[in-house]
């Protein structure tokens, strides 16, 4: 079977061939119209394949990162009995041939609960700017003026399968 590009390109150098009658053309057109369908049955069963892998795909790694956040919780709740144990037994170090638990002091952490009432020497000041492409886009499509610093794209073409 041919593929895409070649049915695709037949079509112009069949209405540019003057030496073939118009029934001919037509039959010819017919028959490139119908292996363009069954080329596109196959293209949409590719694509639908591809999109059922990735979704697959999404469901394996969602499983997955739940199980990683399981294991960490479990593993955090677990260091934090072994701290609590070590604690209330006094203890402050353990050295062993794999390696060496201790309870060691943590920095300070500070949590914000009122930011207004925060003294102005512990602020600082910050400026985002942000671009409304959208803004660009209407004043684009209203004037057609394209500002200095961008570049539109008026040629975006996508395939939709349905």
């Amino acid at each position: 079977m041919a593929n895409l590009h070649e049915i695709t390109s037949a079509f112009p150098a069949l209405l540019e061939n003057e030496e073939m009658t118009e029934e001919n053309k037509q039959q010819i057109e017919q028959e490139l119209t119908l292996l363009l369908q069954q080329k596109s049955k196959n293209i949409i069963g590719y694509v639908r394949n591809n999109e059922l892998t990735i979704e697959a795909m999404k469901a394996e790694e969602k499983r997955i990162v739940d199980a990683r956040k399981a294991l960490e919780n479990r593993n955090d709740r677990f260091k934090e009995y072994v701290k609590e144990c070590m604690q209330r037994s006094g203890i402050t170090k353990i050295e062993t041939g794999l390696g060496m638990l201790s309870i060691a002091k943590s920095p300070i952490s500070i949590e914000i609960e009122n930011e207004d009432e925060v003294p102005s020497e512990f602020k600082q000041e910050t400026i985002t700017i942000k671009i409304d492409k959208k803004a660009i886009a209407n004043n684009f499509k209203q004037t057609g003026e394209i500002p200095s610093g961008v570049t539109i794209y008026t040629n975006n073409m996508s395939l939709r399968i349905k």
